[in-house]
């Protein structure tokens, strides 16, 4: 049994010192960990929602209803791309483009700027501007359409609309993208020569 745990123990420690490797141990490391853990816990509460949805049998909306109605063709009805829960579930597959734009912005920074401690050092500070600041504010957006989701998860129980907290879920995950957006025209104009 010791053996079984130690051949685990290596996998991990290979991963970490891969991703150590890539992004670092400091402040570009931290932000990238920070904001997956963020998709996460959008993921499991999306995932979550989207059961409790189903157990209950339908989503209270003013729009729809989450029960979507087959067309003959085994199409959903255009009602159904409304549906509260699914917008929030689809929220994930755009965080999960998000984590590849962390991943290529983190990886960069790291190359160009290697930082161990979570200070960025006078010239590559000036050479990064603000994309500290909006890689963690990034991941604060997504903090945010976390706990939309969440309080959507927690009125789908009870029988309430979900349609501002759906709505909000897309404004914080837009907000992010935005922000990784402009982190990305600041790494642009840094690596221009």
């Amino acid at each position: 049994m010791k053996r079984f745990f130690s051949g685990l123990r290596k996998k991990a420690t290979k991963t970490a010192v891969k991703d150590d490797d890539r992004f670092g141990t400091g402040l570009w490391r931290h932000n990238r960990d920070r904001f997956i853990r963020a998709v996460d816990r959008y993921y499991t509460t999306a995932v979550a929602l989207h059961e409790a949805r189903d157990s209950n049998g339908s989503a209270t909306s003013g729009t729809a209803s989450a029960n979507a109605d087959d067309t003959s063709d085994g199409k959903a009805t255009a009602a159904s791309a409304k549906d509260p829960v699914d917008v929030i579930v689809d929220g994930t597959h755009r965080l999960n483009a998000l984590v590849d734009v962390v991943d290529e912005l983190t990886a960069t920074l790291h190359a160009r700027f290697p930082v161990t401690g979570q200070v960025v050092p006078g010239p590559a500070r000036q050479a990064v501007g603000d994309a500290p600041e909006l890689l963690t504010k990034a991941s604060s957006k997504v903090g945010e359409a976390v706990l939309a989701a969440s309080m959507a998860r927690s009125e789908v129980p009870t029988g309430r609309s979900i349609d501002s907290s759906a709505e909000a879920t897309v404004r914080f995950i837009s907000d992010a993208e935005e922000l990784l957006g402009r982190a990305r025209e600041i790494l642009a104009k840094v690596e221009a020569p």
